[in-house]
């Protein structure tokens, strides 16, 4: 039996992961969640799988990398990683 992955484990690990992919200079509580990660914190395609790569990994999710270019606020990164858990989870 896995472990729940709750609402606020992925969007804390999520920003976690940004942070630190992105090397971001502050802390993961002031990103802002509905900022693009490209225009406002600079990261580039290869940052943005860089980033999925790692949610897949410490999350157990799939996030298809074709979804890259279409997640660029952590807000619908968080939105796609739930609806992917949920979708995983729901067919039981």
């Amino acid at each position: 039996m896995t472990a729940v992955i709750t609402d606020d484990v992925v969007r804390n690990a999520t920003l976690d992961i940004i942070v630190d992919e992105l090397e971001l200079d502050i802390e993961p509580d002031e990103v802002d969640v509905h900022a693009d990660l490209i225009d406002v914190y600079g990261a580039d395609s290869l940052g943005l799988i860089q980033v999925l790569a790692r949610v897949n990994k410490q999350l157990s999710i799939r996030v298809p990398r074709e979804l890259a270019v279409d997640l660029r606020t952590v807000d619908l990164l968080v939105q796609q990683i739930v609806r992917i858990r949920d979708a995983k989870d729901g067919g039981q």
